[in-house]
Parts: C-alpha cells; sequence; structure tokens
C-alpha cells in the first residue's frame, strides 16, 4: 500500500489520477467527451500520462530504449490503427496537433534553453556546433554509402531513395522538399514518394530515439564522459529544464506569461523571417534570434529567468500529452511495418551511427562532452525534426538541448537538400 500511495501518474497521486482516467474513459466510449479542445486535451494529459508511466517502469525498456517516451508514441499509433479511440476523437486530436500546438512546446523548449544559458558559453558552443554537424553528417553519408553496397542496392535506390532522405531537416524534407526535387529529375508524381519517405524517416526516428535512451544510460555509467545537458567541457551544466518549483503567487503566473508571450514572439518573428530567407525553416530562425537577442543582451536576467519558468513548465506537464499526439496523427503502423526490410534497416540505422560517431569525434576535437555530442548533434540530424527532437532529448534527459539540436537538425537538412540537388542528376 505505500509503494500505491507513492505512485504519481500525470503528477497526480492515484486516489486522483484513477477518478480522472475513469470520466475520460467514460466520456471517451459514450460519446459524450467535449468534441472541442478541451475533450482532445483531456484524452492527451490523461492517457498520455499513463503511457509514460508505464514505458518508463518496464524493465530494460524504460531504462535503456526510452521507454517513457517510445510508449506513448507507439500507444497513440495504436490506439489509431486498432481503431481503439472513436473517430471523432482521432479528428479531433489531429486537428489540435495541426493546429501548431506542438510549436507552443517547442518554442518555450528552445527560447527558454537559450536565454538561460550563460552569454560567453552559448557563443562558444554555437561556433563550435557547426563544424561538429558537418563532420557528423559527412559520417552518416559514407555509412549509408557503404551499407548501401553490402546490401547489394543501387545508390538511387538505397542511398537516395532510403538513407539520405532522413537527413533533409525533419519531416517538411520528406514530405514536400525530396520529393519536388525528385519530381523535377525523374518525373514521376510528388505523391509517389511523399508517403514513402515520411515512413522511412519515422523509422530512422524511431532508431535515434533509441540511440538517445541507450547513450543516456551510458552517461550514467560513465559520468566522466557527459557533461549532463551541458554541451561543452568547462561550462556550467544549463538547468533550463530544472528549475525550482514555482510558488503559486500573483508575481510567479505573472512569469509563466511573460516567458510565454516572449516565446511566441520569437516564433512569430522567426515566421516573418522565413518569408523572406525560405531556405531556413521558421523554427532555426527562432533559434537564431534567441542567441541573437541573449548573445547582445536584449534581455536582462528577469526576462531570461521567467523563459526558463515557463520552459520548466511546459516540459513538466506536456511531454506525454505531445508524443502521444503524435504517435496518434503522425506514425502509421502499418505503412510503418511495409517499408521495415532489412536493407532498410540496416541503411538507415548505419547513417545514425555514422553521425553519432562522427559528432562524438568531432566533439572530441572541440571540446565538446562526447555523449551529449552524440545526443544534440549525432542523433539530430537523422529524426523527424521539432517532434523528434522532443523524443530523443526527452528519452535522453536533456531538454535543455533543444536549441542545439534545432539547428542540427534544420541546418543539417538545408545543407543536404542542396546536395540532393546537384548531385542525384549526376547518378540518373
Amino acid at each position: 500500500m505505500d509503494h500505491l500511495k507513492k505512485i504519481q501518474i500525470c503528477n497526480l497521486p492515484l486516489m486522483y489520477y484513477i477518478p480522472v482516467l475513469l470520466i475520460t474513459l467514460v466520456a471517451t466510449y459514450t460519446h459524450s467527451l467535449n468534441n472541442d479542445v478541451v475533450g482532445g486535451c483531456l484524452f492527451l494529459y490523461v492517457i498520455g500520462g499513463l503511457f509514460f508511466y508505464v514505458g518508463g517502469i518496464i524493465p530494460i525498456f524504460g531504462t535503456y530504449m526510452g521507454g517513457a517516451i517510445l510508449l506513448p508514441l507507439f500507444g497513440g499509433s495504436a490506439l489509431a490503427y486498432f481503431h481503439l479511440v472513436p473517430a471523432y476523437l482521432t479528428k479531433l486530436i489531429a486537428g489540435i496537433m495541426g493546429s501548431g500546438a506542438i510549436n507552443i512546446f517547442i518554442a518555450a523548449i528552445v527560447v527558454g534553453s537559450i536565454l538561460s544559458m550563460d552569454r560567453k558559453v552559448l557563443l562558444e558552443v554555437s561556433a563550435r556546433l557547426i563544424p561538429v554537424m558537418l563532420i557528423a553528417l559527412a559520417f552518416a553519408i559514407v555509412f549509408m554509402v557503404i551499407t548501401t553496397f553490402l546490401t547489394g542496392q543501387s545508390l538511387i535506390k538505397g542511398f537516395f531513395n532510403v538513407g539520405i532522405i532522413n537527413y533533409t531537416g525533419g519531416s517538411s524534407g520528406a514530405l514536400v522538399v525530396v520529393p519536388t526535387i525528385y519530381h523535377g529529375i525523374f518525373h514521376n508524381p510528388v505523391t509517389s514518394y511523399s508517403g514513402k519517405f515520411i515512413v522511412l524517416m519515422n523509422i530512422s526516428n524511431l532508431i535515434c530515439v533509441i540511440f538517445a535512451g541507450i547513450l543516456n544510460q551510458l552517461g550514467k555509467k560513465k559520468p566522466e564522459w557527459t557533461g549532463n545537458g551541458a554541451l561543452m567541457k568547462g561550462s556550467a551544466k544549463v538547468k533550463a529544464t530544472k528549475v525550482e518549483p514555482i510558488e503559486m503567487d500573483k508575481k510567479s503566473l505573472r512569469s509563466l506569461g511573460i516567458g510565454f508571450v516572449i516565446s511566441l514572439s520569437l516564433l512569430v518573428l522567426g515566421n516573418i523571417l522565413q518569408t523572406i530567407v525560405p531556405q531556413l525553416n521558421y523554427i532555426a530562425w527562432t533559434s537564431l534570434l534567441a542567441i541573437a537577442l541573449k548573445a547582445f543582451g536584449v534581455f536582462n536576467d528577469k526576462v531570461c529567468r521567467y523563459s526558463a519558468n515557463w520552459q520548466g513548465f511546459v516540459v513538466s506537464n506536456f511531454i506525454a500529452f505531445l508524443i502521444t499526439g503524435i504517435g496518434i496523427v503522425s506514425l502509421d503502423l502499418g505503412q510503418l511495418i511495409s517499408y521495415f526490410t532489412l536493407s532498410n534497416f540496416l541503411i538507415i540505422a548505419m547513417g545514425v551511427i555514422g553521425a553519432m560517431l562522427g559528432a562524438l569525434l568531432g566533439g572530441k576535437a572541440l571540446g565538446f562532452y562526447p555523449i551529449d555530442s552524440m545526443i544534440a548533434v549525432g542523433v539530430q540530424l537523422g529524426n523527424v525534426g521539432g517532434s523528434g527532437a522532443v523524443a530523443t532529448l526527452s528519452t535522453a534527459e536533456r531538454m535543455e538541448l533543444m536549441p542545439f539540436a534545432i539547428i542540427s537538425n534544420r541546418i543539417g537538412g538545408a545543407i543536404v537538400v542542396i546536395l540532393l540537388s546537384l548531385l542525384v542528376p549526376l547518378f540518373v
């Protein structure tokens, strides 16, 4: 009984969580759940929290494979695939996720992580990040090309149509950018590529999440190999996602609101800049804007702290919510299985391993902690972007690395897109 009293799901003791769960389930399956954002958010929060808790306590899966994140992802996908939730609710959740809910989360993490950092450390880390990213990308390409030949595939079929598309800056690269490039070269419909590419990228994303969990456990066994969220050696750890509990007085509530509006304002400004320079994603623009504003001291310490408070609130409450929504809306188990061939898996997995090795070697040369370098760069290049960064960093327990993860994924993706435009015609 004492053990049961210590269990908390969705930050609630069981004596409160179980009634909330029952209310949610009864409403869902009697079709009396609010058919709006209230009903959808309650379902994702309550069910996502259950998946998060169960995934975290499963032996091996929870400890070494990031089960607390993978179970909400797969669990949410299974709910949709096996029609275990009513169609109206699936549609409702798709609307919530499609409305940009995840961008509120990402903006909070990116802006809060950057503004809470020491200015000198931030500039030094950013200057070294891109060289490490380029080295990691080069290793990933070499590993995928070698594996393509070893599995008997041609460069077009194996490397260009399976491996490299996972390094094009997230799901938008797989869904739109690369299919558009390939349409102009191969003259096949854009839609003939999009579905396959996003499934392959989800396979790559899952491999990245698993490796993130393994790296996190390795860091616990080899503490000298990690800064536990501090990327560069000699820098103090950034504790942006581990702020002290906020006392709910008027001042603290006001600080959450200020952090909220600062993060969203920078996200909107990033979107404006994307319309001017569309080659760079608006989330990457948001990261660069926050770095610039921090570097020039535009925000005082109090505003930076408010942004960290807002980040801490979002991270501690909404990870499972968002990952479950991503699973329901974006991960199709049927398609995932259909493209899960041995040769595809080997090419994708070796790409992730190559990226991590490159990040390890490049990071070591430039003064990064090995494990944090592999997490901030290596497993970010080949995931689905924003939601992939959330999944990998939450599994690795290093959400403070979010801004560097976003930069690695987006800028690395932009470089790969340029390479594809130049190289693919040479092999046709």
